[in-house]
């Protein structure tokens, strides 16, 4: 996510106020994504520690993890975090951290867990043990209100305008499944979005919460909505969001993956992630 865009979306998020509830309505357990493969047979794990667990979060990941202008740390990453530690009986407490100093403050045992943030590498993964993840990312096509075609399937979408990011797993998508269109290249957001909002394309295609973000804020002025449902590709942008634990520690994995999976089954994670968010991306 660019620097300006986490910027806008934290702008928002302030304006919103991080203890908002239902920001968008119609999500609970049975319209929510199921992210996970829920084992409800699964056993809890016992002989817990009681330590108090300290989770790494990124400081500026909205809005997964963010801090806040007075000084806490909030988002989507860090409640689902905290909600699976009281599902546990877990005493846990959220550091915030650069991101440049995730993984090493996990590495050298400054904290036990890292919820947020981390772009997984083969290299990480040699280290660390990762929960099942309990979100991916979608793309989703945007277009301008009142367009003469309301589906985004590959037939429909030929030879029209539709933009994109250069050099993202949204360019490569396209440039794979969409050749027949008329593909237009930006170097940011922004730029991808007034072109549509002005008339310069026909439809856009991104990250499904940049749009929803955007499509709610003064920048969108109302001019557009989105195509279809979310699109996933797991090839290109459809990465997935993990907590990472140290590679000697498969007990804690296995008590936050026994956690998450009762959260999305109860629809806690549903209403968690309704709190951060301007409208369904999904």
């Amino acid at each position: 996510m660019a620097t300006n865009f986490k910027m806008y979306i934290a702008i928002i998020l302030q304006f919103m106020g991080a203890s908002v509830t239902g920001a968008f309505a119609g999500t609970d357990a049975s319209t929510f994504p199921h992210f996970r493969h829920v084992d409800l047979a699964a056993v809890a794990p016992q002989d817990l520690t009681t330590v108090p667990i300290r989770l790494l979060a990124d400081q500026d990941f909205a809005p997964f993890s963010f801090v806040q202008r007075d000084g806490k740390i909030a988002g989507i990453s860090v409640e689902l975090a905290l909600s699976a530690c009281s599902e546990m009986k877990l005493n846990c407490e959220i550091v915030a951290k650069p991101y440049p100093e995730l993984m090493s403050s996990l590495i050298s045992g400054e904290g036990e867990a890292l919820i947020s943030g981390m772009r997984l590498t083969p290299e990480i993964l040699k280290s660390v043990s990762m929960t099942r993840p309990y979100f991916f990312s979608f793309g989703r096509f945007v277009t301008r209100n009142g367009t003469p075609f309301a589906n985004a399937d590959i037939r429909t979408m030929a030879g029209r305008r539709i933009g994109y990011v250069k050099a993202t797993g949204h360019a490569a998508f396209l440039e794979k499944y969409y050749n027949r269109s008329a593909l237009t290249p930006f170097d940011t957001e922004a730029a991808m979005f007034e072109s549509l909002r002005s008339g310069g394309l026909d439809a856009a295609f991104g990250d499904a919460l940049h749009v929803s973000f955007w499509l709610k804020g003064s920048a969108a002025r109302g001019c557009c909505q989105v195509l279809d449902g979310g699109f996933v590709d797991r090839s290109s942008f459809s990465r997935g969001l993990s907590f990472l634990v140290k590679a000697d520690q498969p007990a804690l994995r296995e008590a936050f993956d026994f956690a998450l999976d009762r959260l999305e089954d109860k629809g806690v994670s549903a209403k968690i992630f309704a709190n951060y968010l301007p409208e369904s991306p999904f």
